[in-house]
């Protein structure tokens, strides 16, 4: 049943979009392999309570030392602490947890990528190789000539990834793939007011 509705979502995806016949010639074709993938989750930043004031003659009374509030820290501890030992700021556990969701629920996987054939200038046959349980698929992508966006259909997902580019470790520009996801998250966690969260995916792909 799952594979039948995929089947007429896809189908339904090409007739809307004018086709894209199995007869027609392919004459350029472009493949996305993925080398690995990234969730950036952004929430708001919690306001930092004022501090209270305590009079025109603050911090003038103990610079000899003898109550710990001076500038050397070494009586108390209250001076710059936590931030000699080198650790870093603990990760927000919401944040985590979201970050979790989504490269988990990445519908291609490290391994996995975007094969697009072009039989039309704007549109053709898409195959993905998931590297996840759903194996290699076929599907269907959209692309304007010149832009910047590629609309990606297969099984029941529709999304676009934003073109742009990296440097490997190698010093090389290499093409990467970004999903806007705020939208589905802000109504998956109403009451977290997300700011912004997106998928990154790395491909081996030589940027122009």
């Amino acid at each position: 049943m799952k594979r039948l509705i995929a089947y007429l979502f896809l189908t339904a995806a090409l007739l809307a979009a004018g086709g894209c016949g199995d007869d027609s010639e392919v004459f350029y074709s472009i493949a996305y392999p993925v080398v690995r993938i990234e969730a950036e989750v952004t929430l708001p930043e919690p306001e930092e309570p004022e501090e209270p004031s305590t009079g025109e003659d603050s911090g003038s009374e103990g610079t000899d030392g003898t109550d710990g509030t001076d500038d050397s820290g070494s009586t108390d501890g209250t001076v710059d602490s936590g931030t000699t030992d080198g650790t870093e700021e603990p990760v927000d556990p919401l944040v985590a947890q979201i970050q979790a969701e989504v490269l988990a629920e990445a519908p291609v996987q490290a391994g996995g990528s975007y094969a697009l054939d072009f039989t039309r200038y704007n549109r053709g046959p898409l195959t993905v190789d998931t590297a996840a349980e759903a194996g290699t698929v076929p599907g269907a992508f959209f692309k304007e000539p010149g832009a910047t966006e590629i609309r990606f259909l297969f099984l029941e997902l529709d999304y676009t990834a934003a073109l742009s580019s990296y440097t490997d470790t190698d010093g090389v520009r290499r093409v990467l793939l970004t999903v806007d996801l705020t939208k589905e998250f802000q109504k998956r966690y109403p009451e977290t007011d997300i700011t912004k969260i997106v998928r990154r995916e790395y491909t081996s792909t030589p940027a122009n």
